[in-house]
C-alpha cells in the first residue's frame, strides 16, 4: 500500500509527472533469478504502467518482452533486455523509479552477481532509481561485502504515535476514542497501522464467545501475512522470537534462552538484532533489560496457529477488554463474562489466567467457587494461575523490586493458603521461602525469620506439608542465630528435635539430624561446651548406623566439629581419636565434601 501510494502520487502530482516514471512490480517477485530476468520484469512493468497513457508503445513493449524471453539461452539477453527498458526511458522522456516489494526476499533468490550487477548500473545509469520496500531490516544492508551496503537512503517506518491511533481508529471505525481508550489498542498492535486496521474488525464487541470466532477467523484471513513477518527472520532469530512471542510478557533474557532451548549468550545477541529490527520491545536497562514482543497481536496469531490454544487467546482479550472500557462499562461487563465462563471450559480457564492480573475478575471468580479461590471448579486454570504469579514474583525478585515482589507473595498466600492440593500448599511455601531469600539479599534478617515463623503458623498441622515446615523451622534457628539472638535459636531447634524426631522417614531424620548439628554449633557459640558435646553425641548415637549418603554428610561435619571443641577444651587424645573416627568411616568415600573433610582430619592428626 505504501509504494502503491507513493506511485499514485508520481502520477498525478504535476511535480513529479513530468520527470519520473514509476513502475511497480508485483508484491512477490517470483520470476526473478538473475539479472536478465530483472530487466525482462522491469520490461513487463513498463508496458502495463504505460497502456493507458501511450498504448501504442505498451504494445510494442509487449511484443519485444516477448521476443526477448524467447531468447533465453543466450548470454547477451541480459544487456538486450536493458538496453530495451533504457530506450523504454527515453521514448517516455522520464526517468524510471523502480518500486520492488519485499526486497529482503528478492534478494534471497537470485543468483550471486545479480546485487553487484544491479548495484552498478543504479550507481552510473541516471534514468533508474529504485525504491523499495522490505519488512524488516536485513543484514545485507548492513554488511560492508555485500553489495547493497550503504547503497539505499533508509527510511524506517515507526510505529505510530498515541495521537495518531487516535485519529487512524476514528477513520477506520469511525468512532472518536479518548487518549485511555486507544492506548490498549496502540498496546496490541504495536502501533501497527496494519494491524490496527485489522483489529478494527471485531473489538468492538463485548461477547467473548463472538471475539473468539471473529478473532479466529481474522487469523485464518491473515495468515500470510501473519507468517510473512516470521519467516523473514534468520533460523536462530525467528527461535528467539517464538519464545517472545508464546512467553507473551515482559520477560528476562534467562527465561526466553530456557523457553527457546538456546545458550543465553546466543539469545542476547538475537534479542538485539530482534530489537533493531522494531520485533520485540525492551523495558529497562543493563541487567533488568526485559523483552516482550513489540506487537502483542502476533503472539495471538502464534497460540493460535501452535495449538489453538484458545483459553490463552480468551486471557488476552479479557486483559484487552478489561483496559478498553471504561470502569463502569467492565463493572457491567465481568459478570456477562463470568456466566460466559460456566457455559464454556475455555472461557473459564482463560478468566481464571486473567484474573492473576485482574483483581475485578479475580474477586468474581471467589464469589462463584464455595471452596475458596484455589480449589476452583477447573484445577488446571488455579495451577495456571499459581505458576504465573509465582513466575511474576520471580521476576520482581531478579528485577529487585522488592514492593512489588512483596504484594504478588501476599496475593500468592491469601489465595492458596486454604487449599486442599498438595501442589498449590507447596507454591505458597516457596513463595514464602523465596520471600525470605530476598529480604536476606537486602539485609532485613528480621522480616527473612517471619516469612518462615508464617510457614511454620500456617501448615503446622498440615501433615502433608511437614517436611516444609521442618525446613522452615531449621531456617528459622539459622538466622536467629546469625542475629545473634542465640537463646532463640536454641529453643527454635530444640523443638524441631521434639517434633519430628519420632517420624520414622529418613526425610525427617535428616531434618533432625540437621536441628541437632545447628543446636551444638549455636551451644558451642554461647562457650556452652558440655552441652554443645552432649548435642552432637546424641546425633552421633542416633545415627551411627546410617546408610543415606545426605545424612553421612551431616555425621562427618558433627564429628569435625565435635573434634574442634575437643581440641580447644585441651583434649587432644579425645580430638585424635574423633578425626581418626572420620577417616576411618569415610576414608574411601569419593563425595567430594566428604573427601574435604576427610582431608581435613588428616592435617589435624599430622
Amino acid at each position: 500500500m505504501l509504494l502503491a501510494r507513493a506511485a499514485a502520487e508520481l502520477r498525478t502530482n504535476s511535480e513529479f509527472s513530468n520527470r519520473l516514471f514509476p513502475v511497480r512490480f508485483m508484491e512477490e517477485s517470483q520470476e526473478i533469478f538473475n539479472i536478465a530476468d530483472f530487466w525482462l520484469e522491469t520490461l513487463s512493468h513498463i508496458a502495463r504502467e504505460c497502456v493507458s497513457e501511450n498504448p501504442e508503445l505498451a504494445g510494442e513493449l509487449r511484443a519485444r518482452h516477448s521476443a526477448l524471453s524467447d531468447r533465453w539461452g543466450e548470454q547477451s539477453l541480459e544487456y538486450l533486455a536493458r538496453a530495451a527498458v533504457m530506450d523504454a526511458a527515453d521514448r517516455l522522456g522520464r526517468n524510471l523509479v523502480l518500486m520492488v516489494e519485499n526486497l529482503q526476499s528478492l534478494r534471497k533468490d537470485v543468483d550471486k552477481d545479480f546485487g553487484w550487477k544491479l548495484r552498478e548500473i543504479l550507481q552510473t545509469e541516471p534514468r533508474i532509481m529504485l525504491l523499495s520496500s522490505a519488512t524488516s531490516r536485513f543484514s545485507g544492508l548492513d554488511d560492508v561485502e555485500q553489495p547493497f551496503f550503504e547503497l539505499f537512503r533508509i527510511i524506517d517506518l515507526k510505529p505510530l504515535k498515541t495521537d495518531e491511533c487516535r485519529e487512524l481508529w476514528k477513520i477506520v471505525s469511525g468512532d472518536t476514542v479518548s487518549q485511555r481508550e486507544i492506548r490498549p489498542l496502540e498496546i496490541l498492535t504495536g502501533g501497527s497501522p496494519r494491524l490496527l486496521v485489522i483489529v478494527g474488525g471485531f473489538a468492538q464487541h463485548k461477547s467473548l464467545h463472538t471475539l473468539m470466532e471473529e478473532l479466529v477467523s481474522l487469523v485464518d484471513e491473515h495468515t500470510e501475512y501473519f507468517r510473512g513477518h516470521l519467516e523473514v527472520l534468520g533460523k536462530m532469530e525467528r527461535r528467539v522470537y517464538i519464545a517472545v512471542l508464546d512467553l507473551w510478557r515482559l520477560s528476562t533474557p534467562s527465561e526466553i534462552a530456557a523457553r527457546a532451548r538456546i545458550d543465553l549468550r546466543i539469545v542476547s545477541t538475537m534479542l538485539k538484532r530482534l530489537a533493531d529490527k522494531g520485533a520485540v520491545a525492551i523495558e529497562g536497562t543493563g541487567r533488568k533489560r526485559t523483552y516482550a514482543p513489540a506487537e502483542p497481536l502476533y503472539s495471538i496469531y502464534y497460540k493460535l496457529r501452535r495449538g489453538r490454544d484458545e483459553a490463552a487467546i480468551v486471557e488476552g482479550l479479557i486483559r484487552f477488554m478489561s483496559v478498553f472500557y471504561s470502569e463502569s462499562e467492565n463493572a457491567e461487563l465481568f459478570p456477562l463474562l463470568i456466566a460466559e465462563g460456566k457455559m464454556s471450559p475455555i472461557i473459564w480457564q482463560g478468566l481464571y489466567r486473567a484474573s492473576a492480573v485482574i483483581p475485578e475478575i479475580s474477586k468474581l471468580l471467589k464469589e462463584e467457587t464455595e471452596t475458596g479461590f484455589g480449589d476452583s471448579l477447573d484445577k488446571d486454570s488455579a495451577l495456571i494461575v499459581a505458576e504465573e504469579l509465582f513466575l511474576k514474583m520471580s521476576e520482581s525478585v531478579k528485577l529487585g523490586n522488592t514492593e512489588l515482589a512483596q504484594d504478588i507473595e501476599k496475593e500468592i498466600v491469601d489465595r492458596y493458603r486454604s487449599s486442599s492440593k498438595n501442589i498449590l500448599k507447596r507454591g505458597v511455601a516457596s513463595t514464602l521461602n523465596l520471600s525470605a531469600k530476598m529480604l536476606l539479599e537486602i539485609g532485613d534478617v528480621s522480616l527473612a525469620i517471619k516469612k518462615y515463623e508464617k510457614i511454620f503458623k500456617i501448615f503446622e498441622t498440615d501433615i502433608s506439608m511437614q517436611e516444609h515446615v521442618g525446613y522452615a523451622l531449621i531456617a528459622k534457628g539459622f538466622l536467629q542465630g546469625k542475629a545473634g539472638e542465640i537463646p532463640a535459636a536454641i529453643l527454635t531447634f530444640s523443638e524441631v528435635i521434639n517434633r519430628y524426631f519420632d517420624f520414622k522417614d529418613i526425610k525427617f531424620k535428616k531434618i533432625v539430624a540437621m536441628a541437632m548439628n545447628h543446636k551444638g554449633a549455636a551451644l558451642a557459640a554461647q562457650y556452652n561446651t558440655d552441652d554443645a558435646l552432649s548435642a552432637y553425641d546424641e546425633l552421633l548415637e542416633l545415627h551411627t548406623n546410617s546408610n543415606n549418603e545426605d545424612m553421612d554428610a551431616w555425621i562427618a561435619k558433627t564429628l569435625i566439629e565435635k573434634a574442634n571443641i575437643l581440641d580447644n577444651e585441651n583434649k587432644k587424645e579425645l580430638a585424635l581419636l574423633t578425626w581418626e573416627e572420620v577417616v576411618d568411616r569415610f576414608g574411601t568415600e569419593k563425595n567430594l565434601g566428604q573427601q574435604l573433610r576427610v582431608a581435613e582430619s588428616l592435617a589435624r592428626i599430622g
